[in-house]
C-alpha cells in the first residue's frame, strides 16, 4: 500500500544503519558503559563506615556480579542484532534493557553511597523494633503476642 508504513518499511537493507540510529546507539552505549563501570568500581571501593579491619560487604559483591551478568547478556544481544541474527523489532527491547541497566546502576549507587539510618527511641539507642521500654522491675517485657 502506498502512504502507509510500519517499522519494517523503515528498516534499512543489508545491515545499513541510519545516522540518527548510530548516534543514539553511541550515546546510549557511552552512558551505560560509564554507569556500569562507576557502579562496579563503587561496589568494591566505597562502602559506608569502612575501617581498616572491615571487608567489602557481600551485598556489594553480589550486586556488582549480578549487574555484570545482566550486562553480558545485553552485549550478546547487541552482537546478535548487529550481525543480523535478530529481527529489527528487538532494537526496542535492547533499548529497554539499556534503560533498565541505567536504573539498576542508579539504585546501586544510591545503595552504596547513601548512609543507612537506624531507628532510635527514648529508652536506648539504637534499638530493635521489638524492644519494649523497661517495666517497674527494670527489665524489658517481652513483646506482646497477638
Amino acid at each position: 500500500m502506498l502512504g502507509g508504513g510500519n517499522d519494517a518499511d523503515n528498516q534499512p537493507l543489508f545491515g545499513e544503519t541510519k545516522r540518527s540510529d548510530r548516534i543514539i546507539q553511541y550515546v546510549l552505549t557511552t552512558i551505560v558503559t560509564f554507569m556500569v563501570l562507576f557502579t562496579v568500581i563503587s561496589a568494591f571501593v566505597y562502602f559506608e563506615n569502612k575501617a581498616a579491619h572491615e571487608t567489602i560487604p557481600i551485598t556489594n559483591i553480589f550486586y556488582a556480579l549480578s549487574l555484570l551478568l545482566i550486562v553480558i547478556g545485553q552485549i550478546v544481544m547487541i552482537i546478535w542484532y548487529r550481525e543480523g541474527d535478530l529481527d529489527p523489532k528487538f532494537r526496542r527491547f535492547i533499548y529497554f534493557n539499556a534503560f533498565t541497566t541505567i536504573l539498576l546502576c542508579i539504585a546501586g549507587n544510591l545503595f552504596f553511597h547513601l548512609p543507612f539510618s537506624t531507628p532510635t527511641c527514648s529508652t536506648c539507642a539504637p534499638c530493635p523494633p521489638t524492644h519494649a521500654p523497661p517495666n517497674a522491675t527494670g527489665h524489658s517485657s517481652p513483646p506482646p503476642i497477638l
